[in-house]
């Protein structure tokens, strides 16, 4: 029984391991981001894209794995990830965004479900959603995960 463990186990972390980075140029205008993909950290494609239904039971902030940012003018827009459950167990019920005067935004993600009383099956979705604000000043803003999950991402506003 213990063998048969440490071999599952040992094949399990050898088939996580990620290529190694290939030596093409990034584009001029790529987005910030808090960490390369990795394990863990969903990667674009295969990702579901979901978005806020207010109403949730049951709700909760949910630490994020990865924010993207971009900004035009003064408009900043997050690509947030981040791994969940199964709807209706684990349903996106609301983004929270608050800025500071000290040029930060505390980003928090809330989830809840939407049957208290359904049977869910122990499941890990990948999830992103997509939101955007305003800021007030131009200058180095830096993004917060509420949650410590994710890596803070910074973008310049112009």
């Amino acid at each position: 029984m213990f063998i048969a463990v440490a071999v599952l186990l040992s094949a399990c972390a050898s088939a996580g391991s990620s290529p190694a980075p290939s030596d093409e140029a990034q584009p001029s205008e790529a987005p910030a981001a808090s960490e390369p993909p990795g394990i863990g950290q969903p990667e674009p494609g295969g990702v579901e894209l979901v978005e806020p239904q207010p109403g949730q039971q049951n709700v909760h902030p949910v630490a994020l794995e990865r924010m993207d940012a971009t900004t035009s003018g003064r408009v900043v827009s997050v690509d947030a990830y981040w791994t969940s459950g199964v709807d209706p167990c684990y349903v996106l019920d609301r983004v929270e965004v608050h800025l500071n005067d000290d040029q930060t935004v505390d980003v928090t993600i809330h989830e809840g479900t939407s049957d208290p009383d359904a049977i869910c099956v122990m499941m890990a979705v990948a999830k992103h959603t997509i939101f955007s604000f305003e800021v007030p000043d131009t200058g180095t803003w830096t993004i917060r995960d509420s949650q410590d999950g994710a890596q803070p991402v910074e973008v310049v506003v112009s």
